[in-house]
């Protein structure tokens, strides 16, 4: 962690170095807020938080912070300012009806930043009508349509998909299952080649030793870890664990594990049809949903002993993962399986959190890992002079009670303010559409 925060002091330089500050046209202050920078675990108490354009540029105690007569002002007092979201397995749509309201859904809990792990070439229009302000939604840093096994069959054509997804400017490539070792072997070094990340599920064939040998970047879903561990049937040892941690530090490799997910295929918890966001899905994706829910646990376990020992061995597995120092990132798979964009990111933390994370150790997945992961793109996921003003107002500290994190009074996007009574109706809009 402490390695990823001197990345992110060196990014912030940076930036700064080609920012200009202009007048005070246009500067939003937050006056006299709490603020949880994500740098470290520490809470700021009283400061005054400027912004110009899309940028901070200034950070102190309120008594130290002069804010221009005709700035915005924002009054923090009593709350708690933490930087927004990203969201680091997500899907994002390729246009259609619905696609504007799913981005907003992810705004709306506070999701400022996707990265989007199943392409489609329609989301470069998005992502371009997102960044002209033409529609609402996150920055978002897109994988290329999946690679797998059904239609990449040989090394060439592995090499050839690589180089065209490079050209077209996806930001990473997505390995799905399927994949024979010879083909899976022609991708990762022609990824190498080309300076292209890749990450995904680990293929049966390939298994989790070799693709963290090959560099994978990041391990979707613990994908193929219970194997590696020989833990598919009992229950995981110390032993097992620090196997586990060990490879996976060695290989400089990352996870999200999309814990909810996973718990929720396995029937938990079994109040899935009553979840309050089930209003902002079509009646068509209910529908499909509530179908699932009655073969989700013969999807994952064969009886409930199996889907409890299932749940178990992900959740030992993660504070293993997360206490041995490795790079945990924050996913959900939304929109999938009852998780709903932006909403189930605080279902995910939920669960983190009685996985035995701490709810700093959490937020940080969201926050300032996602930061230094991006580190290369831009500095957002910590709050700090130079960093994109993605911010999210909220009641309470989420670093004592992650529940806090969801508490939401305001959003500020790529310095854009959107107040609650505003993200609120357009909610409602939402759910009314789907009545």
């Amino acid at each position: 962690m402490r390695q990823c925060m001197n990345r992110l002091v060196a990014m912030a330089a940076i930036v700064m170095t080609s920012f200009t500050i202009a007048s005070a046209n246009g500067i939003t202050a937050i006056v006299g807020v709490h603020v949880a920078p994500m740098d470290e675990e520490r809470i700021l108490e009283d400061h005054t938080v400027l912004i110009e354009g899309d940028r901070i540029t200034a950070l102190g105690p309120r008594s130290t912070i002069s804010v221009p007569a005709d700035a915005k002002t924002i009054d923090g007092a009593g709350r708690y300012l933490i930087p927004g979201l990203t969201e680091m397995h997500g899907h994002v749509p390729s246009g259609g009806n619905n696609a504007e309201d799913i981005l907003f859904l992810y705004v709306a809990r506070g999701v400022t930043q996707v990265r989007g792990m199943l392409g489609n070439e329609g989301q470069f229009g998005l992502r371009d009508q997102i960044m002209s302000n033409d529609i609402i939604g996150p920055t978002l840093y897109l994988a290329a349509p999946s690679i797998n096994g059904n239609n990449t069959k040989s090394p060439d054509a592995a090499r050839e998909k690589v180089r065209a997804y490079k050209t077209a400017g996806w930001d990473l490539l997505k390995v799905h299952e399927g994949l024979a070792v010879d083909v899976y072997d022609a991708l990762t070094d022609e990824a190498a080649l080309q300076a292209l990340p890749f990450g995904g599920h680990v293929p049966n064939a390939v298994g989790l030793a070799h693709a963290l040998k090959k560099g994978q970047r990041t391990i979707e879903h613990l994908d193929n870890y219970m194997e590696f561990m020989g833990a598919e049937d009992k229950a995981v040892t110390t032993g097992m664990l620090d196997n586990a941690v060990s490879a996976t530090i060695k290989a400089g490799a990352g996870v999200s594990p999309t814990m909810a997910l996973w718990e929720h295929f396995a029937g938990k918890p079994d109040n899935v049809l009553d979840f309050e966001e089930l209003v902002y899905v079509t009646p068509e994706t209910r529908r499909n949903w509530a179908k699932r829910i009655n073969d989700a646990r013969a999807e994952i376990a064969q009886d409930p002993r199996e889907a409890d020992l299932m749940i178990s061995n992900r959740r030992k597995l993660l504070k293993a993962l997360s206490d041995g120092g490795v790079e945990i990132l924050l996913g959900s798979d939304a929109p999938q399986f009852y998780s709903v964009p932006g909403f189930s990111v605080h279902r995910e933390m939920a669960v983190m959190v009685e996985a035995g994370m701490t709810p700093y150790q959490t937020l940080f997945t969201g926050t300032g890992a996602a930061a230094a992961y991006f580190a290369d793109k831009d500095l957002a996921g910590v709050i700090a002079p130079g960093a994109r003003a993605d911010l999210l107002l909220v009641s309470g500290n989420p670093i004592d009670d992650i529940a806090q994190a969801a508490a939401i009074e305001g959003i500020m996007l790529r310095g854009q303010w959107i107040e609650k009574a505003t993200i609120d109706a357009r909610l409602q809009d939402i759910a009314d559409k789907h009545q």
